[in-house]
């Protein structure tokens, strides 16, 4: 009985070690891709979109948001003079390095909380 435990925890042993070489050899890093964008070019287009997408939120209709969404987007792109493509190339590329993303973000919200106070201010101002 002792040696048939002793078997079993060798072969036990065995198949989790096999599993463990099987899954760290399956395991591939996603390669970080470049940007075609700039940092700064995105961080003012993020920042223009989050405004749009803002404004979008203030919209009942359905139809009315989505069209109103292609509009400010096309406008959005034609302003910074990218396209479509180029910006999700880019988005693509910094999705593939999240640290890279965070800070981008963090630095977008930042501007953002910093717009709002300068306006809240300014209203507060003008009363």
């Amino acid at each position: 009985m002792q040696l048939n435990r002793k078997i079993l925890y060798k072969k036990m042993g065995s198949m989790a070690a096999l599993v463990a070489i099987l899954f760290s050899s399956c395991y591939q890093p996603i390669p970080k891709e470049t940007p075609i964008l700039s940092e700064d070019k995105i961080k003012l287009i993020l920042r223009d979109i989050h405004l749009a997408e803002a404004l979008l939120t203030e919209v009942a209709d359905r139809r009315s948001k989505d069209s109103l969404a292609r509009m400010y987007y096309g406008q959005i792109f034609k302003l910074h003079d990218v396209d479509q493509d180029e910006f999700d190339q880019s988005m693509h590329a910094y999705f593939t390095d999240p640290p890279a993303l965070d800070s981008l973000y963090q630095e977008v919200i930042s501007e953002l909380a910093e717009e709002k106070k300068i306006a809240a201010e300014k209203k507060k101002a003008d009363k």
